[in-house]
């Protein structure tokens, strides 16, 4: 008898009926319209539409498998090509996950050749010794490049199919990218099984997020498909049956019905189509529906189709490892391969042959069975360790992905290739590199020797992906066995800065103890010491520590750049700044004109040198390191330049440009996790929109944790008491001051904060507590050399003795030292104090107008009219052009808000908001945010 599996009939009342062999073979499949999917398609084409206004936004396609989202996002690319948008597609695969930066190429692939697009994927190309942090940060920048071009005069999307098996190190460089371009007409559309996608959640904050879940199809549009693939018109009992047994799902209603045509099971009378047996007679569940696919394939060929599963993608030059592993003639292998292409169970693409859906490879992946898949994978890397031993390229993280797959505990050869994949892709893809150390370790015995030296690795790799808190427990492991050295040493150091990074800084300090305690800990490991010294309140400790730190040996020009920028970092903490000075240019000469050591020492001195109110030191620091960026990359040490940057503009009264840098730099410091110089960027925008009245969005800030840094903490609470003084709550504010100053004034920012209780203590009507505080910071005056410590002390002295000199000392102090913020209050206390000094209080009445400070510029104006004065005019910065509203909206979309924000801090609706942006847009003649922007920016700089 023949197997009614391979049968084909087709029974129609006009023709006679007749049999043919596997009509799936004989009958390419037709392409099926998109079907049920007209709402979906049409709300991401308006999002599209306006994304020029919105900015980023971000569409999740979620469904269970064949549900139609692979089919909606060629649909969309379709329909975004015909409008001329730049579309860049990418689909990912089991295979694709273990794969490097695997979806970021192959979305650049999608676009046509172009320069741009060839430095591109030119900067994806894995380094295997090249410093993370510069390879990272070109890669970054080149795929940044490409998309701004891409979306310079319209809109352009991103569309990633299969985000479940995107590779982490894309997810990671994607979150990065995304961020940086959160103001441009940039639609990204990913396509994943479940609603929970890491990529969104990283992104979700910058950008307008859409959710779309795809629900099983109506009965209606059931019907079509089942049409579709009929040819003809369907009866309402044939097209219930499908749905039922498809649970509405298209793939598999395609596939049913395609089945019951070749079963012999449907018939058509008068031009529409019936079931030809009782329901109840039929056999057919989604599974086997799925499998006839494959059920008429001859044997070699299925061999081929099981064996190409686990392959996931094939290439033609692996054509002979396919035969190898099939154990078939390599003729025979070219066959089946042709048969599998004609029945269109494999379909070629730019990357090679895959699976022509995904649910057909799992569906003979699984087929396979667990022991048998093993079996293949073994002998698809045995293949691949004979071709390495004599000679022959073969793609190492290939390969530890078969061995991964297939490799028993205690495979030492296994373990070897993992660690050796591992170490290659440390520098470029440290996600990847993590992963193969974690497989490795879990071939390897509790007591094998080689498992110190990858808990190192993986201790190391999660470091450098800034993934401190993973990156603490295999460091701590590998600890308890590596010996005294290099290793040991680099480990100690990563899981000293990762205990750091996440605020167990008492834990911290017991490692670094215990390491010196060992004995021969080199200078660098004392420096970091040193450091968390003060950190744990240990600052008598530190203080005798500097000379002899200075006194040790440097193995190394790193190690001498690691040693004094520490130092640097110590004594500015110690209130030592002339020393700081001094270590910083220290460090500088020991990277001995290596340009990464080079900027390694200038951009984590000037963030010491910045913070401190070292402004001209801080300021040449940042030009000479951003001088190197086109030898080194911009983004190693990008969160201290960016932490730099910020704190010099908002010391030097640019304010505008610190809210834009805040809003250009907070996405890398986000994701470097650099959580020192995050808590710097949130403490500085706290302070400016605090100063400028803007309670709500401060508000915002206010409510975050205060940063875990000892230093940027008291930064952080003279920000947020100022906010609380803002919101009347002055008592609070006294005692978070109070409680941040430290019983000798030993902390950082001391200085700043018992200036502002001195102040206090004056409005609320207690002077002599402020004489008793000024009495108290006097005393420590001689230790405080630092500008912006000169100058608090000079101006409260003279708000509190009404000290006419002392306010003009405090003046010149801030003028000379660039505290452009600093001098105008300053002014304006000279102006309160005495009745001649109105060119001052203009002086300040205008700085505090640029400033955008209205709470204290309106102070200055009130003292000029009791003074008989005339009060400067207020500008616009659009003159002629935008309400006061528009502006209010316009000024925040230059800082890098997004809608709904906009919307919660000015008490608008998101449509109003809408509607606003729509006028922003027709008077400055401009078509989305980054225009609006440039042309904020230039009139800023009239």
């Amino acid at each position: 008898m023949t197997d009614p599996l391979r049968k084909a009939a087709w029974k129609t009342s006009e023709q006679p009926k007749s049999r043919r062999e596997a009509v799936i073979a004989d009958t390419p499949p037709r392409a099926t319209p998109l079907v049920g999917r007209e709402p979906e398609l049409r709300a991401v084409l308006d999002r599209v539409d306006q994304a020029p206004a919105t900015g980023l936004v971000v569409v999740q396609v979620s469904g269970e498998p064949g549900i139609g989202k692979t089919s909606l996002l060629a649909e969309i690319a379709r329909r975004l090509r015909e409008r001329r948008c730049g579309v860049l597609t990418s689909a990912s695969d089991v295979l694709g996950k273990r794969i490097p930066y695997g979806a970021v190429a192959a979305l650049i692939r999608s676009l046509p050749p172009d320069t741009i697009r060839a430095d591109a994927l030119a900067a994806l190309e894995i380094s295997g010794n090249e410093d993370s942090g510069a390879w990272f940060g070109r890669a970054c920048d080149r795929v940044v490049r490409l998309l701004t071009e891409l979306t310079a005069t319209r809109p352009a999307a991103l569309l990633i199919d299969d985000l479940d098996h995107v590779d982490d190190d894309s997810l990671a460089l994607l979150t990065l990218v995304l961020r940086r371009l959160s103001s441009a007409p940039l639609v990204l559309v990913t396509a994943s099984r479940s609603a929970d996608a890491v990529l969104l959640d990283r992104v979700e904050p910058y950008a307008e997020v859409v959710r779309l879940d795809l629900a099983p199809l109506s009965g209606a549009d059931v019907a079509r498909i089942v049409e579709a693939v009929l040819q003809t018109s369907v009866d309402e009992g044939l097209a219930r049956e499908v749905q039922q047994r498809s649970d509405g799902n298209p793939f598999f209603v395609t596939e049913i019905a395609r089945s019951l045509r070749e079963l012999d099971l449907v018939t058509v009378d008068g031009n529409r189509a019936r079931l030809a047996v009782s329901p109840d007679a039929i056999r057919l569940t989604r599974r086997e529906a799925l499998l006839r696919r494959v059920a008429p394939l001859e044997n070699d060929t299925r061999l081929v189709a099981r064996a190409v599963s686990v392959f996931r993608r094939v290439r033609l030059d692996q054509i002979s490892l396919l035969a190898r592993v099939a154990s078939l003639p390599e003729e025979t292998v070219v066959a089946a391969f042709d048969e599998l292409l004609r029945v269109h169970i494999v379909v070629h693409d730019d990357n090679g042959y895959r699976f022509s859906h995904a649910l057909v490879g799992e569906a003979l992946y699984h087929e396979v069975g667990p022991a048998q898949r093993r079996h293949l994978h073994s002998l698809i890397s045995a293949r691949l360790l004979d071709d390495r031993a004599q000679g022959l390229p073969v793609d190492l993280l290939q390969l530890a992905w078969h061995l991964a797959e297939s490799a028993v505990p205690g495979d030492r050869v296994a373990v070897g290739v993992l660690a050796e994949a591992a170490a290659h892709a440390r520098a470029s893809a440290p996600e990847t590199a993590a992963a193969l150390c974690f497989r490795a370790l879990q071939l390897l015995p509790r007591n094998a020797p080689e498992r110190a030296e990858l808990l190192a690795l993986q201790c190391r790799v999660l470091a450098r992906a800034s993934r401190p808190a993973l990156a603490i427990d295999p460091g701590l492991a590998a600890l308890e066995s590596l010996q005294p050295g290099s290793e040991r040493t680099r480990v100690a150091t990563a899981v000293i800065s990762s205990l750091f990074s996440v605020g167990r800084t008492a834990e911290a300090m017991a490692l670094a103890d215990a390491e010196v305690a060992r004995g021969d800990a080199p200078a660098s490991l004392e420096a970091q010491r040193a450091v968390l010294l003060v950190y744990n309140n240990r600052h008598d400790d530190a203080v005798s520590e500097v000379a002899r730190i200075e006194a040790l040996p440097i193995s190394s020009p790193a190690e001498g750049v690691i040693v004094f920028e520490h130092l640097a970092m110590l004594t500015s903490l110690l209130f030592q700044h002339d020393r700081t000075v001094e270590y910083a240019n220290r460090a500088l000469a020991y990277s001995d004109g290596q340009p990464m050591l080079e900027l390694q020492a200038l951009s984590v001195c000037a963030s010491i040198s910045a913070l401190a109110g070292l402004v001209h030191d801080a300021s040449w620091r940042v030009r000479r390191a951003e001088d190197l960026l086109d030898q080194v990359g911009s983004h190693g040490f990008r969160a201290e330049r960016a932490a730099s940057r910020v704190a010099l503009d908002w010391l030097g009264g640019r304010w505008d440009a610190a809210l834009d840098g805040i809003g250009r730099w907070l996405p890398d410091v986000e994701a470097a996790q650099a959580d020192q110089a995050l808590g710097v960027l949130q403490a500085i925008e706290l302070s400016i929109r605090t100063w400028r009245g803007e309670l709500d969005v401060a508000a915002r800030l206010a409510s975050l944790p205060a940063p875990q840094s000892v230093n940027i903490s008291r930064l952080h609470a003279v920000s947020l008491a100022e906010y609380l003084i803002a919101r009347g709550r002055a008592d609070e504010a006294y005692a978070l001051l109070d409680d941040n100053v430290g019983a000798g004034l030993e902390a950082a920012y001391s200085c700043v904060l018992v200036a502002r209780m001195i102040e206090l203590d004056l409005e609320r009507g207690h002077p002599e507590a402020a004489e008793k505080a000024l009495a108290r910071l006097s005393d420590v005056s001689a230790t405080r050399v630092s500008p912006w410590s000169r100058t608090t002390l000079r101006r409260v002295t003279g708000i509190v003795h009404r000290d006419v000199e002392s306010l003009r000392e405090a003046v010149s102090e801030a003028a000379l030292g660039g505290l452009e913020f600093e001098k105008a209050r300053a002014q304006l206390a000279l102006g309160e104090v005495s009745d001649d000094e109105v060119p001052m209080l203009v002086e300040a009445y205008t700085a505090f107008q640029r400033l955008g400070a209205h709470g204290l510029r309106r102070q200055a104006g009130t003292r000029l009219r009791a003074l008989g004065a005339k009060v400067p005019r207020a500008r616009s910065k659009a003159p002629g052009l935008l309400t006061e509203a528009e502006e209010n909206v316009a000024r925040l979309v230059q800082q890098g808000m997004r809608n709904r924000d906009i919307a919660a801090a000015l008490h608008y609706s998101p449509r109003t908001i809408e509607v606003y942006l729509s006028r922003i847009y027709a008077k400055l003649h401009v078509s989305s945010r980054l225009e609006l922007a440039r042309v904020l920016d230039a009139m800023q700089q009239r």
